[in-house]
């Protein structure tokens, strides 16, 4: 996904790790955004060769080194292979090989632009919907509706309700 994405390429060439660590920002806002879950899967090679910690506050998010001599597209396709309802798993991939081979599977793929595109879009539209609900709407209020008299009225009729 790095090396196919015109955002993290570039970083990529730069510092592997930010761009990996972008990576993950990334798909964790979309779980956050969507409520999917999601496995990265890294190639540890050297590297790192453990099961990533889990971010906080980011449930369904779960990052995976491959270790030993196994690749990323080893355990990609050993994931799916292993999954018992493989309609249900979207695989990100510029690989055409593991994109076959998922596909073969009835996984459904997905072209790295397309996903992180996505994604893009989908946290930029959560963002304006929460920045809308949180925006103080003074118009909807019954009470900014009301003219001076039915509110006191109704608040008399309230605090007699409570008392």
């Amino acid at each position: 996904v790095m090396h196919h994405s015109s955002i993290l390429r570039p970083l990529a060439a730069q510092d592997f790790e930010s761009a990996r660590d972008a990576l993950v920002d990334k798909v964790a806002a979309f779980c956050v955004s969507s409520g999917c879950t999601a496995k990265i899967v890294f190639d540890g090679r050297g590297r790192r060769t453990e099961t990533g910690p889990q971010l906080p506050g980011v449930p369904g998010l779960e990052i995976l080194y491959s270790h030993g001599k196994q690749t990323a597209d080893a355990l990609i396709e050993r994931i799916v292979y292993t999954a018992p309802d493989r309609r249900s798993i979207v695989v990100v991939s510029a690989d055409r090989g593991i994109r076959d081979f998922c596909r073969g599977l009835n996984a459904l793929v997905m072209d790295p632009e397309n996903f992180l595109g996505g994604a893009r879009e989908m946290v930029a539209d959560n963002r304006s919907l929460l920045g809308n609900l949180q925006r103080p709407d003074t118009i909807q209020r019954v009470e900014n509706r009301l003219d001076q008299n039915s509110f006191e009225r109704l608040k008399k009729i309230r605090d007699s309700l409570e008392g």
